[in-house]
């Protein structure tokens, strides 16, 4: 059976048509049985097999086997004779083959019966055996098809067919049929194939869906079909799209609403044809067939749309074009025609929508109204008159006169005009008669409205002279007739006139009083105001309706002769006139007797309101001949036959009466003219009106030839249709019919009328008139039943409704509420008009009022809008339309009610997807809010209403429909660095209905968007140096290069003008590039002597913000553009000179120049300045980071000649730290003074300008410099020491030059502010350094070489009062892991140990070994500013390892160098090639290192001094000789080892000290923190008392004699050490062991006599009181001796009195010098009761003593010093073994239980009571 599989449509494409393309013999080919093949075994080729076929039983067949030797050799063959006696062959002998010879073996078949049979022959040969099988098979049926057939893409409902062969290859013939299913088909079904015969099929693919199709065909042949081949058929399925669009225009111009493509025709001049071509555009990749159809009623009579193409088919992937056309047929009207373009299946539909208008030529008169004057009887009046057609199509008119019977005379009565011309028409006036004369005459203009001439003219004979006849006389005349007046003659109206009982206006006109009704209801007068064709047509004649009762009439207005054969006797016809005014009148005919019509009588005067008979004669003068004409007669009131008898006021024009004869005179068996002639249409379409209203339509008649056509129309006797003129004789080129159409009922009226010509019916033409009144029909969308979604309550949904107008009549229509109803709905438009045919929508607006549904019915009312001004609109209609709506309730809500963007660079933009969410079953209309508020920002700042700006939404306004989920982009903009806070609200939208504003709702909260925007920033976290600023501390180096003010600079705002150019811009042509930035700042190099190491200055960045940072150093070549070598000027200034040589010699750099920092990163750069050329270097450089700060650094570096005294300053200025007013001793201040020169360097300050500025100030020293002078060694470091004293609050600055002996001399300006503390309070606080806030104290810059690290580099001890103690824990860490490390610390001045002490001093670090260091403050001396620094020098010990191991190695080969040797003649001078004195020393300090640096740079040989900078280096050659030379050397020579410099470590402290009042009563908080050693301040005292009593003295030396005093002293010391008695004595004092607590005696065994004495004073000793005793003594200690002391002698000394003195037991208790020692020591035993001797206990008085002993001791200096180091120590031990791991510190503590002692409290009692016994 076939099956059937579908899957999902795959996007893949193939070859359609590729199978067809394939001949039955590639077919054959690609499936059939290949032929016997031969094959090669171990080199002998044979057949594979052998098969017999078409064999019968009992016949002998006979095939052979040919075995061929390939090889190079000879092969011996064997062979086994076939098994089965049905095959035999030769007996089996070897068989041997030379090298390319064959052998053949036959092999006989004998079949008996009619079977299958197989057997085979083996072959064996000496590599291997082989087979050769025999068979012999049956008569088989056997065909050949193709495997697959790939129909690939077709459109759904489209069908693919493919052609295939099947052929039969078998043996017999056989019957096929097949087995397939949907969408496959095979035709013919079944088939019978002839033996080696083949059968042509043909496979038909036809999808219904778009998915992929597979099948399989299966074909069944042979006996009862029990055999079967399949087919594998597959293609894909796809739905056709096809969209309509005008040409060049896309696809999706279509409106998306309803697929509707709208072609615009225009407004072509009728009965023209205008083509639009529409394309047709298919978008899915196979073809598509379509169809074109008209949609709506194929029954109407006004079709003027079409399609010539009804079908087509659209490649695939591309478009194709379609004509339509559109042939307009009626002036004036809109048509609309929808066609549907369907594709097959009708499964895409497009609309296409034709809108098409007509007009007709616009012709016009240049004058209305032509008058011809006075004219004498006899004579002519001439005349011009212009006819102008003012548009773009021909124009055909005819003037609507007889010029041959009309006394006024047209020289082009007919004819046509081009578009846009004009023509002038002569105009004659031929009067007969002396009268007035006028006549309106009528221009009919073919498709257009009729024009009216107005023609006048006055005769004057000698004896008659009328009134002259003027244009105003005509213009009035019609007022008149509209008043009625015209009826009435002119002697009646001049005597109402005279009568006063009518009025006369200014312009002559008559009018009636209003007061006098009597007339007005006399006078009925009657309106003029009707449309041309009326006015042309309804004359009573050609219809029934007249719209003016006229003032003469004719009972008849054609007098038709007929076929006169006897030319004599002609009957006459009979014209009655008759008079309808009130008036006699007289009726001129004008022609006279002798012409072919004639009127007899000429002239006769009726009476008012009678009637008078004409006769009409019919002469004709020739036979066979067609005559007509128009007789002219004019009539007038009698009464103006003579001007003397006329009032201009009352005067009337003549009225002109015509009427038309026709005849012919042919005579029998004579036909007429033969007609040649053109009529514009055969069927005139008239277009719809209301019933019982009338259209017009023209028809033009062209006569081709050269004889006049008579014509003649039939009448209609529906009286629907009536033509005017319906018959006459065409004697010009043109006639121009009026068909007036009059419907009675709502109906089509079709009417075919002949029209017959030259009074022959072979010559008949019939025309067919349609027309149609019209209702007004509209149909109604669904049914009349309009669905509204569920809508939310507060809100409206709106949906479009359409309407059609199914008449042919515009309609007029209006929606109609119910009361009710109003406050639902809403509809916009709710009246207009629409066309024909036409579909409009309206747009409706539901608004529920709550939750609830609502039946509505609104109501349409349409009526009859029609063509013309003068429709009456028709009947109203009313057509119902139910509406259904329900009332819900829903709401916006967002799926992040919170969402931060995080930081943003600003300027930039990042977006985020938001999901806003309505749950509910109403679609919701919504408009988004955006309210923005910033942190620190007033509300009301206008920078808010920019921060709005800063969130964009792609969708602020939309619809969100029920149950559904809507993402939006929201895109911030931050535009400066603060933190935004977006609000995004919703309120739900009333849609617009009418025209007005959709109303909001009260705006609801949805979510919060966060952002900050953010500059890209970094900071530097750390600074090192190395090189030649080895020696510079942190503190100096955060100074040098302003790292401060960097980092401030860094994290500030940039300007707009930095933002202008990124990092990759070059913005200038000039050497120095102009700088778009006020941060400028200077990266002081120091200064180091000429050819020393360069300066290497290693400073980490990180990105302290949220965002990467992108960062760059542009040199100026950066910055500069690239010009030509034409453009270079070749003139530089200086500092472009400058710049050039420090550029091109590489003096400073920066590695990297530029990289990017994530958030957190740190990227470490380094600053190089080298020291090759002697000079002040300078280079801007640009720091840009990428959409941030830009700043100038100005790169300073300093390079000294070896011989100059320089000192370093890095600016000439210096500020003091502010100091308050009123302070007795004010701090002393630093003022550093670097030596970055070769040679020590003599200073001194200029003292002068500070003793003016004391002179100034009351002579109070403002400024003391307290060492002026000095000598600085180089690469040190002086600390000068000044006291700023200000005496008011304000700035004082001062210049104070210094002078360098042997070189320049300097001026700093000093600047000092001195505040008020009771002004600034709290905003001047006091402080340790300010300055230095910013300098890291934690090392994260890592140094070439550096192996120890401190846990600190900054150690800010702040504000202390003087004589306290601050200490520090320190760690040391070797973070090596393989070499040790050995430290020592010093101090860079040797005062600061008096202040400042470390411990350990030195120590050694194994690898990973960390150690702890104490650093212990003093603050002693003056309240002072601190800023010490700590120099931690250290040697790796693998280093110096193997510096003792070579120098060791160099010492012994220096030994036996001396002690060996070899006599010879060449090596006389052997002891002169190594020295005899050889040091060994200990590595250098810091000290020592700098010093031997600068001297060997002072020792080396200078060279030349050069102007310009070195341009040219060594060649390769030149180097490689050098190094040759060098390894030469090196190899002759063997260089004592060199000691391994040790590495630097700078430990900075800073401290301000206070005075203690000062400072208990600036930090009243901090004053308990601290212990005052009042010791210490004693000790100073004395010390101050001391230098006051012998003052210091400095002497002052020479070099020379400083060094002789060192060599003095060094030979002393070499003496001592030699000394082997001293150095015993040394061994002895280091090995005594130390006396710890020494202070301490233990108290004697027994009691001293002093105390029995003073106690014996108290009272009689007595037995029980001796416990008492030595209880005192024992708790005495020392007071017990010196009590004793004083005893010893009771008047003392002075010093001893002194010693008490200066202890006080309590704070009101100071004992002075005068008292004596009895006295001090009886105060100390006594109480200070009064009580008598004998009266006081000893146990009071012991007790009581014992207490005044415990307060003396416990505030003495001593004992609070003691215990402060006991503390101390404590602490340290403590933090010493959790170092070192004996326990931790922040582990959670341990309780022991201890066990209860229940016998406490009365072992205590029991032994108190015996210590009382």
């Amino acid at each position: 059976m076939a099956t059937t599989q579908m899957t999902p449509l795959p996007s893949t494409f193939g070859n359609v048509g590729h199978m067809m393309q394939k001949s039955p013999k590639s077919y054959a080919a690609a499936v059939g049985a290949s032929p016997h093949n031969r094959v090669n075994h171990y080199g002998i080729e044979v057949v594979d097999k052998i098969v017999w076929q078409g064999w019968e039983p009992g016949r002998e067949y006979t095939k052979n086997i040919v075995l061929k030797n390939v090889k190079v050799k000879t092969e011996k063959i064997r062979y086994k004779v076939p098994e089965s006696r049905f095959f035999t062959t030769l007996y089996p002998k070897p068989i041997i083959l030379s090298a390319g010879t064959s052998f053949t073996l036959p092999v006989t078949f004998r079949p008996l019966e009619k079977n299958v049979y197989e057997d085979k022959i083996l072959f064996r040969t000496n590599e291997g055996d082989f087979e050769v099988p025999i068979k012999a098979i049956l008569p088989q049926t056997e065909i050949k098809l193709p495997d697959i057939l790939d129909f690939q893409m077709c459109a759904a409902k489209d069908s693919v067919q493919f052609e295939f062969d099947v052929q039969n290859i078998g043996d017999v013939e056989t019957y096929l049929f097949w087995d397939v299913k949907e969408p496959f088909t095979i035709l013919p079904a079944d088939a019978n194939l002839p033996f080696k015969g083949s059968c042509q099929f043909k496979a038909t693919f036809k999808p219904t869906g778009a998915i992929m199709y597979k099948a399989e065909a299966v074909c069944r042949y042979g006996k009862d079909g029990k055999l079967s081949k399949v087919i594998h058929f597959q293609g894909i399925g796809k739905y056709p799209h096809l969209l309509v669009s005008l040409p060049g225009r896309p696809a999706s111009s279509m409106d998306k609403e309803n697929l509707e493509a709208v072609i615009q025709f225009g407004t072509p001049p009728i009965g023209t044809m205008v083509t639009k071509w529409v394309e047709l555009h298919n978008l899915v990749p196979v073809r598509v067939p379509f169809h074109v159809e008209r949609i709506g009623p194929p029954s109407r009579i006004d079709m003027v749309f079409s399609c010539p193409q009804k079908e087509g088919i659209v490649p695939p992937m591309s478009a194709i074009k379609i004509p339509l056309l559109f042939r307009p047929n009626t002036v004036g009207t809109t048509s609309i025609d929808y066609f549907n373009i369907a594709a097959i299946g009708n499964i895409s539909k497009s609309i296409i929508k034709c809108v098409g208008s007509s007009k007709g030529p616009q012709v016009q008169l240049t004058a209305k109204t032509v008058n011809f004057m006075q004219i004498d009887i006899g004579q002519c009046g001439t005349r011009t008159i212009d006819i102008v057609n003012n548009s773009d199509m021909d124009a055909t008119y005819q003037f609507v006169i007889d010029c041959n019977e009309s006394v006024f005379k047209f020289d082009n009565v007919s004819g046509v005009l081009k578009p846009e011309s004009r023509k002038t028409l002569i105009l004659k006036f031929y009067p007969q008669h002396p009268i007035n004369y006028y006549r309106r005459v009528t221009c009919l203009v073919h498709n257009q409205d009729p024009l009216f001439l107005d023609l006048l003219g006055t005769c004057h004979s000698e004896m008659v002279k009328p009134a002259v006849l003027l244009a105003k006389h005509v213009s009035r005349y019609r007022v008149h007739v509209e008043q009625g007046f015209t009826m009435y003659p002119p002697e009646q109206l001049n005597e109402l006139v005279r009568d006063r009982k009518l009025a006369v206006d200014k312009s002559g006109t008559l009018l009636i009083p209003k007061t006098d009704n009597a007339l007005k209801t006399e006078f009925e007068g009657q309106s003029l105001q009707i449309s041309p064709m009326k006015e042309y047509f309804n004359d009573g004649f050609h219809c029934d309706v007249v719209d003016t009762v006229p003032h003469v009439s004719t009972d008849i207005n054609m007098a038709d002769f007929g076929n006169c054969q006897s030319l004599k006797f002609i009957e006459d016809k009979t014209v009655n006139l008759t008079n309808h005014t009130k008036g006699k009148i007289t009726v001129q005919w004008m022609g006279d007797a002798d012409r072919v019509f004639s009127v007899f009588p000429s002239t006769m005067d009726i009476p008012p309101l009678k009637s008078c008979s004409f006769r009409v004669s019919f002469k004709p003068n020739v036979p066979n001949q067609f005559f007509g004409a128009e007789l002219e007669c004019f009539v007038y009131y009698k009464s103006l036959r003579d001007y003397r008898l006329v009032e201009d006021s009352t005067f009337c024009p003549p009225w002109c009466v015509t009427v038309t004869c026709t005849g012919h005179t042919f005579m029998p068996h004579n036909e007429s003219f033969l007609p040649r002639y053109t009529f514009d249409s055969p069927h005139v379409i008239f277009p719809a009106v209301n019933a019982k209203e009338s259209a017009y339509r023209t028809i033009c008649l062209t006569n081709t030839g050269t004889t006049p056509i008579q014509f003649d129309f039939e009448k209609d006797t529906t009286c629907t249709f009536a033509v005017k003129p319906a018959k006459g004789l065409l004697k010009e080129k043109h006639q121009i019919f009026v068909v007036k159409s009059t419907p009675n009922d709502v109906k089509t009226y079709i009417q075919k009328l002949t029209l017959s010509l030259n009074d022959n019916e072979k010559y008949n033409q019939v025309i067919q008139f349609s027309a149609s009144a019209e209702s007004a029909e509209v149909l109604l969308d669904t049914d009349g039943v309009m669905y509204f979604k569920p809508t939310c309550v507060g809100t409206a949904s709106s949906r479009a409704y359409s309407i059609r107008n199914i008449s042919r009549i515009p309609l007029r229509f209006e929606w109609k509420l119910r009361y009710a109803d109003s406050h639902l709905l809403r509809v916009h438009p709710d009246s207009g008009i629409i066309q024909p045919n036409e579909s409009q929508s309206q747009i409706w607006s539901f608004a529920p009022k709550s939750q609830e549904k609502f039946v509505m019915k609104p109501s349409l009312v349409v009526w009859g809008q029609g063509f013309s001004s003068e429709s009456s609109g028709g009947k109203k209609r009313l057509f119902s339309v139910r509406a259904i709506g329900q009332g819900a309730v829903g709401e916006i809500k967002v799926d992040q009610n919170y969402f931060d963007f995080g930081d943003i660079v600003v300027g930039s933009s990042n977006s985020h997807m938001l999901t806003i969410y309505n749950n509910s079953s109403c679609s919701l209309y919504y408009r988004l809010l955006v309210n923005a508020t910033i942190d620190g920002v007033d509300p009301q700042d206008a920078e808010l209403k920019d921060a709005v700006k800063c969130l964009e939404l792609d969708t602020e306004e939309g619809v969100l429909a029920a149950r559904s989920r809507q993402r939006m982009m929201v895109t911030v903009r931050p535009i400066s660095r603060v933190t935004y806070q977006f609000t995004l609200s919703y309120q739900l939208l009333t849609p617009e209905v009418d025209g007005s504003q959709s109303s909001a709702s009260e705006a609801q909260h949805l979510c919060h968007v966060f952002v900050t925007g953010v500059y890209p920033v970094m900071s530097i976290t750390d600074a090192r140096c190395f090189g030649s600023a080895v020696g510079i501390s942190k503190k100096l180096l955060w100074n040098l290069f302003s790292l401060d003010k960097l980092n401030v600079f860094l994290d500030s705002d940039p300007s707009s003008q930095e933002l202008r150019y990124n990092m990759a811009t070059r913005h200038s042509h000039q050497r120095r590039p102009s700088v778009y930035t006020r941060a400028i700042l200077d990266f002081n190099f120091s200064a180091a002597p000429l050819g020393t190491e360069a300066c290497n200055v290693t400073l980490m960045f990180e990105n302290t913000g949220t965002v990467p940072t992108t960062w760059a150093f542009l040199f100026p070549c950066d910055l500069q553009l690239e010009l030509e070598y034409w453009s270079e000027t070749g003139e530089y200034d200086e500092d472009e000179l400058h710049e050039m040589k420090v550029m091109d010699n590489g003096l400073f750099s920066i590695e990297p120049k530029q990289g990017k920092l994530a958030p957190g990163e740190c990227r470490k750069v380094t600053l190089t300045y080298r020291h090759t050329m002697a000079g002040t270097d300078r280079l801007p450089v640009l720091l840009k980071l990428a959409g941030g700060r830009e700043i100038l650094l100005n790169f300073i570096g300093v390079t000294v000649e070896s011989e100059r005294r320089y000192i370093h300053f890095p600016s000439n200025k210096h500020m003091f730290t502010p100091v308050p007013i009123g302070e007795k001793t004010s701090p002393k201040q630093i003022y550093e003074l670097y030596n970055g020169g070769a040679a020590p360097v003599q200073y001194e300050f200029d003292l002068t300008s500070l003793k003016i500025i004391q002179q100034e100030n009351f002579d109070q020293p403002v400024f003391e410099c307290l060492n002026p002078s000095g000598e600085i060694l180089p690469g040190r470091t002086i600390l000068v020491e000044w006291r700023f004293s200000p005496l008011e609050a304000k700035t004082y600055m001062v210049d104070v030059p210094i002078r360098i002996a042997d070189g320049d001399t300097a001026v700093i300006t000093f600047t000092g502010v001195g505040f008020d503390k009771r002004v600034m309070g709290d905003t001047m606080p006091l402080t340790d350094q300010p300055d230095l806030s910013g300098v890291p104290s934690v090392q994260s810059v890592t140094v070439p070489g550096q192996l120890l690290y401190l846990s600190h580099e900054r150690v800010s001890f702040g504000n202390m009062p003087l004589y306290s103690k601050a200490r520090q824990m320190l760690f040391l860490m070797n973070r090596s892991t393989k070499r040790p490390v050995s430290f020592e610390w010093h101090v860079s001045n040797q005062a600061d140990s008096k202040v400042l002490h470390i411990t350990p001093i030195r120590g050694h670090l194994q690898p990973g070994e960390m150690s702890m260091c104490r650093v212990l403050f003093i603050a002693m001396g003056e309240a002072s500013f601190y800023d010490l620094d700590l120099i931690c020098e250290v040697t790796d010990e693998y280093e110096m390892g193997e510096y003792r191991r070579k120098l060791k190695e160099w010492e012994d080969e220096k030994e036996r160098q001396k002690v060996e040797f070899i006599i010879t003649e060449d090596d006389l001078d052997a002891d002169k090639r190594i020295p005899n004195e050889v040091e060994i020393t200990r590595p250098d300090s810091h000290l020592s290192s700098r010093e031997r640096s600068r001297g060997s740079c002072r020792s080396e040989k200078l060279t030349r001094y050069k102007t310009l900078p070195p341009i040219q280096v060594k060649s390769a050659d030149e180097e490689k000789c050098a190094e040759e030379q060098r390894k030469k050397t090196e190899k002759e020579l063997w260089v004592k080892p060199v000691l391994p410099r040790p590495f630097l470590l700078h430990l900075g402290l800073t401290v301000r000290t206070h005075d203690v009042e000062d400072f208990q009563s600036n930090f009243p908080d901090e004053y308990n923190n601290f212990y005052i050693d009042r010791v210490l301040s004693e000790s100073q005292e004395k010390s101050t008392e001391k230098s006051e009593e012998k003052p210091a003295t400095t002497l002052s030396c020479k070099q020379a004699e400083a060094n002789v005093v060192g060599l003095v002293l060094s030979n002393v010391l070499r003496g001592l050490l030699d000394d082997s008695t001293f150095c015993e004595a040394v061994k002895k004092v280091i090995v005594e062991p130390i006396p710890y607590f020494c202070q301490f005696r233990s108290s004697p065994e027994s009691v001293p006599p002093s105390v029995i004495s003073m106690a014996s004073l108290v009272s009689p000793v007595s037995p029980h009181h001796a416990p008492l005793t030595v209880e005192l003594a024992l708790a005495g200690g020392e007071v017990a001796e010196e009590t004793s002391d004083v005893q010893e002698s009771p008047e003392g000394s002075d010093s001893d009195r002194r010693c008490l003195s200066s202890v006080s037991l309590d704070s009101g208790q100071v004992k002075s010098p005068s008292v004596g020692a009895t006295s001090s020591a009886r105060s100390l035993l006594v109480p200070s009761s009064t009580k008598s001797r004998s009266e006081v206990p000893a146990k009071e008085i012991y007790s009581e003593t014992k207490l005044k002993r415990k307060n003396f001791i416990k505030k003495s200096p001593d004992f609070g010093n003691v215990v402060e180091s006991i503390f101390e120590n404590t602490i340290l031990n403590i933090m010493a073994e959790s170092f070192g791991g004996e326990f931790s510190i922040t582990s959670r503590p341990r309780f022991v239980a201890l066990p209860k002692r229940s016998n406490t409290s009365q072992s205590a009692k029991l032994s108190l009571a015996q210590l009382e016994h």
